[in-house]
């Protein structure tokens, strides 16, 4: 009777019986179901020239499947606020589409829970580039000025002055400052202050909530 038997090659998630017991099959005929690996799972994304050339030139991105694991990868769903799988990058298309000016690069990710589900579409890093040191803070204590965008430095003697700075994009909720202040030095967070004013500062904690320290009262934070 093991003629009788059918074995799937993997393993995974099986859909809907579409032959019931009792009807007549034959092979390359009639699927009686379809199986999807859950974990781990492959997942697909196209990188634009630019991106590729430029990890390309950093060595973050490798052009050989055996050194492509070297190249990290997190993966958020479309509802997710963080980024919190991560995996590899497995495989890199052999040429550029010519008509998207994209590479097509696949990555293996971890599916312990099952959560992520084939045919979702969902958000993806990719590690390009060098790590750089970059100043970080709260969108909360940028100004606006005539199209400028500017900070309160708390200078000596606890004075407030006046900063402009060059924004950055948003990394894991806070603002990277390309210009315009130094690690280091304190910012105004929250409070009613103006360039010149003398200040009695409280520290805060980095996403502006104050730190449980004792404090004299009305100062910004």
């Amino acid at each position: 009777m093991s003629f009788t038997r059918v074995t799937a090659p993997i393993s995974g998630r099986v859909g809907q019986t579409l032959v019931t017991e009792g009807n007549y099959v034959a092979s390359g005929v009639t699927p009686l179901t379809t199986i999807v690996s859950i974990n781990p799972l492959h997942v697909y994304f196209d990188v634009d020239e630019r991106t590729y050339l430029r990890s390309l030139a950093a060595g973050r991105t490798h052009a050989t499947p055996e050194s492509a694991k070297a190249t990290k990868v997190m993966v958020a769903l479309i509802a997710d606020k963080t980024y919190s799988r991560s995996g590899h990058v497995d495989f890199l298309a052999n040429a550029a589409d010519r008509g998207t000016g994209t590479v097509r690069v696949r990555a293996v990710v971890d599916n312990p829970d099952g959560q992520l589900t084939p045919g979702l579409f969902a958000k993806v890093k990719m590690e390009t580039g060098t790590p750089q040191p970059k100043v970080l803070i709260s969108d909360l204590s940028i100004g606006t000025d005539q199209g400028s965008r500017y900070v309160l430095v708390v200078g000596k003697g606890d004075t407030t002055e006046y900063r402009p700075v060059e924004l950055g994009p948003m990394a894991d909720g806070m603002r990277v400052i390309e210009q315009g202040l130094q690690a280091g030095e304190r910012i105004v967070v929250k409070g009613l202050v103006r360039p010149g004013m003398q200040i009695t500062p409280q520290s805060a904690a980095i996403d502006g909530t104050p730190i449980a320290l004792p404090q004299t009262s009305g100062g910004a934070q």
